[in-house]
Parts: structure tokens; C-alpha cells; sequence
């Protein structure tokens, strides 16, 4: 590489990184500096676009532009000088694009021109709805890494009508990466060849760079460009290996079974080590003190993960630890998704149904995994006139991050290549709840600590004082990206730089959107309870917290009844506390009832709420899990008879 100095050092020492995750050669990094530097857009003197006229004869192809070399040496791979920038004329959060299109000037009309939707007489809502249904072809994304999950969500862009307009082939002569440009704080695209290339060739790149995993995974992912029925594929979800239980996942060690464990200490105050500041403040116990010394403490209470069990039980057999080897099976939504379909499998083992899920828990597909299975389920029910809204969630994340709810299929289909995600379906006939102080019918979650206590034999200990979340306004199956109206977490406020790109400048103009959430409405759970039996007499809590608890039992049953790392193992130094989210649906059919809905089981929950409601609740959890004392410490002990 040509040797760079100056500010180009800093570039590299920036850039670097980015540069060699997108695969970007070295030999095009200083023309790359180069043409940032001086805003060098001098593809026009390379490519020219081309819209064939109706008139073409032989042209079956349904693409409506080409974009071909017109260099009359064509282009070499190995010239550092062929590399070209690509402006972006649309950056933004997925959520904000209907927002977008009705308040940036100009921005509906130069969309509906670079995707070639016509305007006829159509009005303007139903442009803007014309553009949010086929930006997912045009759409691309990058994420950057910030200091928090909610500055790291994925960015969507659109390129500019030159790079729009770059056709597929799954045999590409270039590639096109996203490049965020730290002085100037914002993204370009970057055109390379692949191969050399000789003027007229027309240029190509790979809309999903993903290796398919077999032709119909391919199909599906190309599905957004190319329409397939894939309804012959088999919806049936099987338990997937071993490998699907650890790719990505740091190994844990286990401990050595002929090492016994020690009971805690009864003569003294059991120390405890938490870095959870609730802890430290909550914790008044006398029979606790909190230390802030590890390696003294009889208690580690650890928000980060721990994975070392082996030097657990062998260094501190006396010591207890607030987690258990492989509890990821609970907490990474797809493990989650697994397990819970574990006693479907038993109940029926001739697959006599289209899928096999618990009715505690909606139909949920791995997106990486299973996308085929997911299409054909999703075009089956297209096909039957059946709702099909879903909500796609990343694995890792919580709080509402990144999750996406649509009933667009091309949508779904697109989010994958941001990360890792599932496909579950939305509840789209959910209990409501009214709000006096709005005067009006709302989506609610209830969530509920529950914790592990023993693997062998099972016992489970649910905290009865649950806390409530309600949205914000009324519930219907509008404005899907509305979180006031979909989520019910809304204490986490977002901002969000919009570009759009004037030209061959990325400057002209800047709209910020920023959310203004107003604080969920706080509920004791006896008010709650109070209040939901009065508004549905016929469905009383107590009989809807039965189902609730014998679901949490079928969870832990599914979960411990396979060996590490398909499931969590028995360990006597262990004792795990999780948030368990929860909704309320309404069954199908003409006797409809009420049906609990797992959504997901946190790590490491958030129990700021809990302390602030119930001060005693860190002693009545401590007390439990260490001490064993399972009365008077308002909890309700699951276990088999």
C-alpha cells in the first residue's frame, strides 16, 4: 500500500478497521482518502446509466436501468484509481420513514422517482405508502458502534439514483460497502470492481452478500427482487443441533462433580459482592452485608456473565452465584424459542399439525435458521386470508431495541442482514386495558421475577408482586411504527440525525425527529388487580395468574430437561433470577378465553421498579434463593409433586 502520511495516517488509524470488515482491498484506501478529501463524485466519467425505451425488442429481463462502462480501456481490479464514492440521499431509523416522507421537502417525490413508482392520481398517503413498500428493495444498512445498545440500533440508507440503479447477479464484477467517514460524520458507498471489466459490461453487485445455507434459504433472501412461492417448503420447525446452542457463545466451564459443595456459613453475615447499585442501596437484610471485595464474599451477584463454574466449585465450594451454566437458553430469544416448543414435540410425535408450538407462546422462527420454513409459513397464511403481522426482535436485546413490528414480508426479509433475528408473531388481539386517565383501551405486559432454585429436584419460586407497563395510546393494527401505541416501554427517549443528500453533496439538508415519550402510567399490582377484575368479571385474575404460573413450570421443565448446552444443568451453587415478560391474548374461536403469552426472559433484569415499589424486595429475594426461606417473602414455590 501506497505509504500515507499526515491526516491520511489518521485516516488509516480511523478507518482501518471498517475499511477491512468490508472487505475493501488496501490498494484503493488513498484514492478512497483522496476523493473524500476533495468530494471527488467521478463516476459520471466511468458508468453511464441506461433506461431501455418500450419499444426494446428481446428484453425480458423486467430491470428498467443498467448501469454499464464506458471507459474505453474498461477497468482493472488492480488500479488503486477504481474506486468510486456513491452519495446517499436517504439515511434513517426504519421507524421514522413514514415521518420523513410527509415532513422533508421534496424527499416523496425524489423517492417516487428513484423507484420508478408512478404517480397517476394516486393522493399522497398512498405515495407515501407506495415508497414504504418498495424502499425495502432499494434499502441498505449499516450500524454504528456506539457506547450503548440505543446508540448502536441499525441505520437504513438509500444510495442515490446511480447506485440505486446498480443491478444483481449472484456472480458480481463489483461490490458496493457502506463507509462512514469520521470528519464528516456521515456515510457514503464505496464501488469497486471484483474483476476487470471491459467498456460496455454492464456492472453488477450481489444485493445478499449472506452465504445461503441452501437454494431455498437463497430463494428467501432474494425474495424482495425476485417474487417465489416457496409455500412447498416445509413449515415444521425440528430442534436444531448442538452447534445452534453455542455458534457465537463464549464455552462455560463446568464444575467437577466429585467436588462437593459447602453449605454457606450460619454462624455470621453472608457477604455479598453485587455490582447492581439497587442491590447495595435495598439489601438491609442484617443476616447480608455487602462487601466490595470479591474474593471475600459468600454471595457474587453479577450483572455481567459469568463462565468459569469449574474454578467455582473448585476454588469456592462455599460460594453461591446469582447465575447457572448455559441460562443463555432461556434469555437469547431463538434458544428461548426452542425450548418452549420442547413439549409440543413430546406431546405429538407424528407431526400431525402444520407446526407445533404451546398456545402460551406465539409461533416464532429464526430468521437465519429457518427464513424458508418462515416464508412459506408467512405466504400459507397470505394464502388464507390469516392475520399476518410479526414482530422481529434481535437475539440480545430488550427494552422494545430494535424491534420491528410490520406485515410486510418484504420488510422481514431485509432486516436479518442488520443482525441476528427472530420472526414472531404479533399479538394482534391482545387483552386491553383501560386507562382512566387517557379514556382509552390499551396494550399492557406484566412482568413477573422469577427465579430458579434447584435443577434436581425442579423448583421454581415466582415473586407475587409483579409490575405492570401500559402504552401510551389506544391499541389497533395502525401505524405500526408508532411506540406509543405498540410498545409498552416508553421511558427510553431517542434522537436521530436524518440525511438527505442534495446532489453530489451530502449537506443540504438535516431534519432531526426527536420522540418526546411521556412516562408510562404506574400501577401497584394490587390496584391492577383491582381494577382488571372490574373491568373483566368474568376473567379474574387469580384464574389468569394460574395459567401464568403453570407456564413459568413448563418453561423450566423444558428448560432443564436436557443436558448443557442444550439446557441448563443441575448445579447446587447456582440460583438464577429472571424478568419474565408476559401479555394476555384473547384465544381463537367462538368461547374465546383469556391465554397468557411469553415474550421473553431477561438476564440481568432492570429492578429499579421493583425497589422503588416494594423496598423490601431484594431482602424477600435474598431470602429465598440463599437462605431457603420460602415463607413470608410473598412468593409462590412451583414444583413437582
Amino acid at each position: 500500500m501506497t505509504e500515507l502520511n499526515g491526516l491520511s495516517k489518521s485516516f488509516v488509524e480511523q478507518h482501518k478497521v471498517q475499511l477491512e470488515t468490508s472487505g475493501v482491498p488496501p490498494h484503493f484506501w488513498p484514492t478512497i482518502f483522496k476523493k473524500l478529501q476533495g468530494q471527488v463524485y467521478d463516476a459520471g466519467e466511468y458508468f453511464q446509466l441506461i433506461q431501455p425505451s418500450s419499444t426494446d425488442d428481446g428484453d425480458d429481463s423486467g430491470q428498467s436501468w443498467w448501469v454499464v462502462v464506458i471507459k474505453e480501456d474498461g477497468l482493472k481490479a488492480s488500479d488503486p484509481n477504481n474506486v468510486f464514492l456513491i452519495d446517499h440521499c436517504w439515511t434513517y431509523r426504519a421507524e421514522d420513514a413514514r415521518s420523513y416522507l410527509v415532513d422533508v421537502p421534496g424527499l416523496l417525490e425524489r423517492m417516487m422517482t428513484l423507484m420508478d413508482i408512478p404517480s397517476d392520481d394516486s393522493t399522497r398517503d398512498e405515495q407515501i405508502e407506495n415508497v414504504l413498500k418498495e424502499m425495502w428493495k432499494f434499502n441498505m444498512t449499516y450500524t454504528l458502534m456506539g457506547n450503548t445498545p440505543e446508540e448502536s440500533l441499525p441505520v437504513w440508507y438509500i444510495m442515490d439514483e446511480f447506485g440505486s440503479r446498480i443491478q444483481h447477479c449472484g456472480e458480481p464484477n463489483f461490490r458496493v460497502v457502506p463507509f462512514y467517514y469520521t470528519p464528516h460524520h456521515c456515510s457514503y458507498s464505496l464501488l469497486f470492481p471484483v474483476e476487470d471489466v471491459e467498456e460496455g459490461d454492464e456492472v453488477t453487485r450481489n444485493y445478499v452478500e449472506t452465504p445461503p445455507v441452501d437454494s431455498d434459504t437463497r430463494d428467501a433472501q432474494m425474495l424482495p427482487w425476485y417474487p417465489l412461492d416457496l409455500t412447498h417448503v416445509d413449515p415444521q420447525q425440528t430442534e436444531p443441533t448442538e452447534d445452534a446452542f453455542m455458534s457465537g457463545r463464549v464455552n462455560e466451564t463446568f464444575p467437577d462433580p466429585d467436588i462437593e459443595v459447602e453449605d454457606l456459613p450460619k454462624d455470621q453475615q453472608l457477604r455479598v459482592f453485587a455490582d447492581y447499585k439497587y442491590i447495595r442501596e435495598y439489601l438491609t437484610d442484617p443476616r447480608f452485608v455487602v462487601t466490595d471485595c470479591q474474593d471475600e464474599a459468600d454471595i457474587l451477584w453479577l450483572s455481567t456473565h459469568f463462565k468459569d463454574f469449574k474454578a467455582l466449585r473448585q476454588n469456592t465450594p462455599h460460594r453461591r452465584i446469582n447465575q447457572f451454566p448455559c441460562e443463555h437458553v432461556l434469555t437469547v430469544k431463538d434458544l428461548l424459542a426452542i425450548i418452549c416448543r420442547r413439549p409440543c414435540k413430546q406431546d405429538n410425535k407424528q407431526g400431525e399439525t402444520e407446526i407445533e408450538n404451546p398456545s402460551w407462546f406465539p409461533v416464532t422462527y429464526c430468521l437465519k435458521r429457518e427464513l424458508a420454513k418462515f416464508v412459506s409459513y408467512f405466504q400459507r397464511r397470505e394464502k388464507r386470508g390469516e392475520d399476518n403481522h410479526w414482530i422481529v426482535k434481535p437475539w440480545n436485546l430488550a427494552r422494545g431495541l430494535d424491534h420491528t413490528i410490520t406485515n410486510s414480508l418484504n420488510h422481514i426479509l431485509r432486516l436479518p442482514s442488520t443482525g441476528p433475528k427472530i420472526a414472531q408473531k404479533y399479538i394482534s388481539d391482545p387483552v386491553l386495558f383501560h386507562r382512566d386517565d387517557i379514556n382509552a383501551d390499551v396494550k399492557f405486559d406484566v412482568r413477573y421475577i422469577v427465579m430458579l432454585l434447584s435443577v434436581q429436584p425442579l423448583k421454581v419460586a415466582v415473586y407475587r408482586r409483579f409490575w405492570i407497563r401500559f402504552a401510551n395510546e389506544p391499541f389497533d393494527l395502525t401505524q405500526l411504527q408508532n411506540s406509543e401505541k405498540h410498545f409498552t416501554v416508553n421511558n427510553y427517549n431517542s434522537s436521530f440525525l436524518l440525511q438527505v443528500g442534495a446532489g453530489k453533496f451530502l449537506h443540504d439538508c438535516f431534519f432531526e425527529i426527536r420522540h418526546i415519550l411521556r412516562p408510562a402510567n404506574l400501577m401497584y399490582c394490587h390496584d391492577f388487580i383491582e381494577k382488571f377484575n372490574s373491568q373483566f368479571p368474568d376473567n379474574k385474575w387469580d384464574s389468569i395468574e394460574t395459567k401464568i404460573y403453570d407456564m413459568f413450570f413448563e418453561v423450566f421443565k423444558a428448560a432443564t430437561s436436557q443436558d448443557a448446552p442444550r439446557g441448563i444443568p443441575h448445579n447446587t451453587q447456582c440460583k438464577g433470577c429472571f424478568g419474565f415478560d408476559i401479555m394476555i391474548k384473547w384465544s381463537e374461536g367462538e368461547n374465546r378465553t383469556m391465554e397468557p403469552q411469553l415474550l421473553e426472559a431477561n438476564f440481568n433484569s432492570d429492578c429499579k421498579r421493583a425497589c422503588e415499589y416494594y423496598p423490601e424486595f431484594f431482602n424477600d429475594i435474598f431470602s429465598v434463593m440463599f437462605l431457603d426461606e420460602l415463607d413470608g417473602h410473598n412468593v409462590t414455590v412451583l414444583q413437582e409433586n
